[in-house]
């Protein structure tokens, strides 16, 4: 708290498909330091996987789905953060972060945080934290409209992924994000590891800058066309090899059209996270638990003017 203020600071993060945000969003939950978090996820697609794969934290998770912040569940989301403080009382929380959906334009999102006079009395916005991937972001920001929107409203850039991507692609893509938006600071994320103190300081004057951002009305929804969100579920548990080769044969047919795959699989008896975007498969990641009673493996992906049947048709085993 600053200044006298009183409220509960808010931090949105932001970012494109894939670049992160999960990732970042359990290392900051994991460090008791940092105070227990309320935790508002917005998956595009029906079947919310984040949640689960962020694990237990302290504080509350609410998740929405089955579409983008920005566009049609806006009045879920100020009825969810007023929720949350009405039961301030039973789990209390010091902190507001809300991971937004890949897609999710950030302007419309922080309209009402600064214009709901329900919201502005409990909440105050701290800032906008980009998270920008270092394999695809130079790609996404020259392709997506959405991506150049996330990093121009950011207060914040993470750049993740760097250890993983090419120094020259690295600098590159930190020359394009200095064009977009000049003063906003980065900093290079090891596997979601960033200062909460550096991430979570106050952007001077945020409620000023977002007070004049148009409301979710005036927002140009061009991004969801022809997007779709699919759940494949598989009952027998099957190898990581396996699952890969799969996933070659899929990104060599429609690499460019795969936004994000994630997934919590049963790998030969054993729960293993899945990442993925375009031709790129991250190394698995094995769990300490299994998150729920599901044992089949559930895998969404998110895509770009692709059937369910396409998709299906690359994982027959």
């Amino acid at each position: 708290m600053t200044g006298g203020d009183a409220r509960i600071p808010v931090t949105l993060v932001t970012g494109f498909l894939g670049s992160g945000k999960t990732t970042l969003l359990t290392a900051l939950l994991r460090r008791p330091e940092l105070g227990p978090f309320a935790v508002v996820i917005n998956e595009f697609g029906e079947i919310p996987l984040d949640q689960t794969l962020i694990g237990r934290v302290e504080g509350q998770v609410a998740v929405l789905s089955g579409g983008c912040l920005c566009c049609g569940i806006g009045g879920d989301f100020a009825t969810t953060l007023l929720d949350l403080h009405a039961l301030r009382a039973e789990k209390p929380f010091q902190r507001v972060v809300i991971e937004t959906s890949g897609l999710a334009d950030p302007g419309p999102l922080l309209a009402p945080l600064v214009q709901d006079l329900k919201l502005t009395q409990v909440y105050r916005v701290d800032g906008v934290v980009a998270v920008v991937d270092a394999l695809q972001g130079f790609r996404e920001l020259e392709r997506q409209k959405v991506s150049v929107k996330q990093v121009a409203l950011a207060d914040r850039i993470v750049l993740s992924k760097s250890d993983i991507a090419a120094p020259l692609a690295v600098a590159r893509l930190k020359v394009r994000l200095a064009e977009i938006n000049p003063f906003a600071p980065f900093v290079v994320a090891n596997h979601g590891a960033v200062e909460g103190a550096w991430l979570f300081d106050p952007a001077p004057g945020a409620a000023i800058r977002y007070a004049g951002l148009p409301g979710g009305s005036a927002h140009d929804r061009e991004h969801a066309q022809g997007i779709r969100a699919f759940c494949l579920w598989f009952d027998a548990p099957f190898s990581w090899d396996t699952f890969a080769d799969a996933f070659r044969g899929l990104a060599e047919a429609h690499g460019e059209a795969i936004l994000r795959l994630k997934g919590v699989l049963n790998i030969e008896g054993r729960p293993v996270a899945a990442h993925g975007v375009q031709h790129f498969l991250h190394a698995p990641e094995p769990l300490a638990g299994w998150p729920d009673d599901e044992r089949r493996s559930r895998l969404v992906v998110i895509a770009d003017r692709l059937t369910e049947t396409q998709l299906r048709d690359f994982f027959p085993a």
